[in-house]
């Protein structure tokens, strides 16, 4: 049963590579990351395993923990959007390790207009809240795998749209070298269950592959990703350029520095005349004793700046 299952989920995985996705659709927030620690790495996250910050990137890293863990943050995102996050897991006897996690964006007050631009004096609200539950568990002594699913929830003044998703995810801890993990992960393969007015909108389905390493003479894991493999694009090579690299140094045992570049932020705020530092992040994260302060830094160029935080624990 657990060779089928790694069958069929590389079938899926052929099968959206093979796919011409499209590179927008509709609940584009499910591609932004809340969590301080993975976007401080530039969301070079796919194989990173044991944090329940790594769901939203491979539900399977889940399987690397025996903990009951819980964490909180908080994105400061551009111009008045905000949101935040809240997750929990435990593992249980024969079951695997089940984890909830709730994530909540609001975009602000809008000004209402009529027909003709002209205000009417009222405002309008916009909001997207997601709940994810996900198992994971390993399928053989190298193998683990994750499912989450989510429900997702849009409005925008009177109207609302919904979505039914699915997450799947497998990680390979490579016996042939110490502390050397590949991942991969399909992500929002579903369908939406309502509409704001008549269309549905498709979900931005994601193919992710990633790898991680500790290096053995540094104190640093390096991570890098390649993500949004399933859209079409003029080449490989441009398939390939959507990478994200990310590092987090253990400077002690209390303090770890993280940084990350996500070349397909660059490439998409790039005008013509340079992006600046759009797609460079940093952050850092304290340790004290099961619990972890983590804040996350992010440029989006001229556009501005995304700040998070989170305070996490093991129970």
């Amino acid at each position: 049963m657990r060779k089928y299952l790694i069958g069929i989920f590389c079938v899926m995985v052929m099968s959206s590579w093979l796919q011409a996705g499209n590179a927008t659709s509709g609940f584009e927030f499910l591609r932004i990351d809340m969590n301080p620690r993975s976007s401080a790495m530039g969301g070079a996250f796919l194989a990173m395993r044991g944090d329940i910050a790594g769901i939203s990137y491979n539900p399977a890293g889940m399987a690397f923990t025996d903990d009951e863990q819980f964490t909180f943050s908080y994105v400061n995102y551009l111009l008045d959007i905000g949101g935040g996050q809240a997750g929990y897991t435990r593992r249980l006897n024969g079951l695997g390790q089940i984890s909830a996690v709730i994530s909540y964006f609001n975009y602000g007050e809008f000004t209402e207009t009529n027909e003709f631009a002209t205000p009417t004096g009222n405002t309008f609200s916009a909001s997207d809240i997601v709940f994810a539950l996900s198992y994971s568990d390993y399928l053989e002594t190298h193998f683990s795998y994750g499912v989450s699913m989510k429900y997702i929830h849009s409005k925008i003044d009177l109207y609302t749209s919904g979505a039914m998703a699915f997450d799947f995810g497998l990680i390979y801890d490579a016996p042939f070298d110490d502390d050397l993990y590949f991942g991969v992960s399909m992500l929002n393969v579903g369908t939406a269950t309502s509409a704001f007015i008549d269309t549905k909108e498709d979900l931005p389905l994601s193919l992710r592959l990633g790898v991680t390493k500790k290096l053995a003479h540094l104190p640093l894991e390096f991570n890098l990703a390649f993500n949004d493999l399933n859209v079409s694009e003029n080449s490989f090579a441009d398939r390939l350029s959507k990478f994200s690299i990310g590092g987090e140094f253990t400077i002690s045992q209390v303090i770890r520095l993280r940084l990350g570049y996500n070349n397909e932020v660059h490439k998409g705020l790039d005008t013509g005349t340079g992006a600046g530092f759009s797609g460079v992040s940093l952050g850092f994260g304290i340790y004290y004793d099961k619990y972890r302060f983590d804040y996350g830094f992010s440029s989006f160029g001229d556009l501005g700046t995304a700040h998070r935080i989170g305070f996490s624990g093991a129970l």
